[in-house]
């Protein structure tokens, strides 16, 4: 069974936390992290991104977009969060 694409919009507010949680506790078999996005919470992004290696992350803030962009070289880092949506089944915002 192929895993579940996931995107969450707002992952580090309580929503996105606790979704990365359930996901965690399911597996990586029930789901993929595919998308994350948040408006300023470059830190904590990251974080999310290198542990779920998540492919595209979204950041408002044209600032710590460039600073998410220089830690994750390998992830496609936009400004939009409607951009989430294309690569994932299944968003949470």
């Amino acid at each position: 069974m192929t895993p579940t694409r996931v995107a969450i919009a707002g992952s580090t507010g309580s929503i996105g936390t606790q979704t990365l949680e359930v996901i965690r506790a399911e597996g990586p078999d029930r789901y993929d992290v595919v998308a994350l996005g948040v408006g300023s919470s470059a830190e904590q992004l990251i974080e999310q991104a290198r542990e779920f290696r998540t492919t595209v992350v979204a950041v408002a803030d044209e600032r710590r977009r460039a600073e998410v962009a220089a830690a994750l070289p390998d992830v496609e880092v936009v400004a939009e969060q409607s951009d989430l949506v294309e690569p994932s089944d299944v968003v949470i915002n």
